[in-house]
């Protein structure tokens, strides 16, 4: 049995995921697809332009046979414990044969060059870490820098683009664990993760979600998006192309009823972020204000807007280390089509995950098992990412929303 395994946030999805997932197939000839993904907050620290439930509804009627979500925790995080929670996903599974993503390098020796360097951690590479980022350098930066001196200016240069930066620390997790799965890359074409110009049929999802900024009007996008992924929101009365901004009074409030011990206690607060963040609160006037009153060459932007949702969520350090600590993860499934039935019935049948899977959390995860530690902050992330776009959480809830099942999509036999 061979089975594919795709790591995407489907924000959402576009052209470009058609054109990888099309080209994942070719090559690896799954005989099933599975992709994690993330659920409503993301990587960059951003709420999803639409819920997990839509997106990866779309996922399945573009090809996917199995979307899982990627908890929060996870999801909502820096490049190596985004790809951590995943790959672990994915391993544990124990199914998955290979793995595909997205990168702008295309070469996947040079890829696993720069991932078994830095696995390695060696004393020249942390020093020079340190050296840079005593310099007052963001991490990404100093990372750069101390690349460029140990392996030269190509490897480091791979390390300036998004996808390459995730493609590493997918390597360089399947190293770590010492994962049989097997790597490939496709070569990103058309535009790069954050690039906004448009060539031809092909946009990033930074790009598309511009476009509906400016324009409620879905058609001004629909040739960017494959006609399942368009008839998909097309079909929604609301909750399209949702925006940080629209979390700014929850996020003041939850930052001043926060004394500076609190908000020096959240995963994402170091080196007295906290104090940056309680006094920008009480000045700005919205979430950009705010961000930039915050900002510093030593922080990105996407960093301090993942520590505002860590905020929102009080995603603290020692619930953090916790999960870590006692390797916490399971997989909850968000939509399946009929071969991922097969897929999922198979995987019980032998007995082959290594973690729960999860189709209805109502029955399946006690608020006493380890298991909640983890799926508690998926939980309000939906509750609070419901509050804000629908203006009540019951109806789209995580204990009432059950998997979106396609017994017709397009890859279905």
């Amino acid at each position: 049995m061979r089975v594919l395994g795709i790591i995407a946030e489907y924000n959402p999805f576009h052209n470009g995921h058609l054109h990888h997932l099309q080209e994942s197939i070719r090559i690896a000839n799954p005989d099933f697809t599975v992709c994690i993904m993330s659920g409503d907050f993301m990587q960059r620290g951003e709420p999803a332009m639409a819920d997990k439930w839509i997106r990866s509804s779309a996922a399945i009627k573009n090809g996917i046979d199995l979307v899982i979500e990627l908890p929060f925790v996870f999801a909502c995080n820096n490049a190596e414990y985004f790809a951590k929670g995943a790959v672990d996903i994915l391993n544990r599974l124990g199914c998955i044969t290979h793995l595909s993503f997205g990168s702008e390098a295309g070469q996947l020796s040079l890829l696993n060059k720069i991932a078994d360097y830095i696995s390695n951690e060696s004393d020249q590479l942390k020093a020079g870490i340190k050296e840079f980022a005593d310099r007052g350098y963001s991490f990404p930066r100093a990372r750069y820098e101390a690349v460029k001196q140990c392996m030269g200016k190509e490897c480091a240069n791979t390390l300036k683009s998004a996808n390459n930066i995730l493609a590493v620390e997918y390597l360089k997790q399947l190293n770590i664990t010492g994962s049989r799965i097997e790597p490939l890359t496709v070569k990103r074409y058309g535009t790069g993760y954050l690039d906004k110009e448009c060539y031809n049929n092909i946009a990033s999802a930074s790009a598309i979600r511009e476009i509906l900024g400016k324009s409620d009007n879905l058609h001004e996008v629909s040739d960017f998006v494959p006609p399942t992924t368009f008839q998909v929101f097309k079909e929604l009365n609301e909750g399209v192309n949702v925006k940080l901004n629209d979390f700014y009074l929850l996020l003041i409030y939850q930052i001043l009823k926060s004394d500076i011990a609190e908000l020096g206690n959240i995963i994402s607060a170091t080196e007295g972020l906290e104090h940056r963040v309680k006094k920008a609160a009480i000045s700005s006037g919205d979430t950009n204000s705010l961000i930039r009153a915050v900002l510093s060459k030593r922080y990105t932007q996407t960093r301090i807007q993942r520590l505002l949702v860590h905020i929102m969520l009080n995603l603290d350090k020692d619930s953090f280390r916790n999960i870590i600590e006692k390797d916490i993860n399971y997989a909850r499934v968000l939509a399946i089509s009929r071969k991922g039935a097969l897929l999922l019935k198979q995987i019980k049948k032998e007995n082959l995950n290594m973690i729960p899977i999860l189709t209805n959390i109502n029955r399946e995860v006690s608020k006493d098992s380890p298991e909640w530690d983890l799926l508690k902050y998926d939980v309000l992330a939906s509750d609070i990412y419901n509050l804000i776009v629908y203006g009540e959480i019951y109806n789209h809830s995580d204990y009432i929303m059950k998997p979106f099942i396609a017994f017709n999509s397009k890859m279905d036999p």
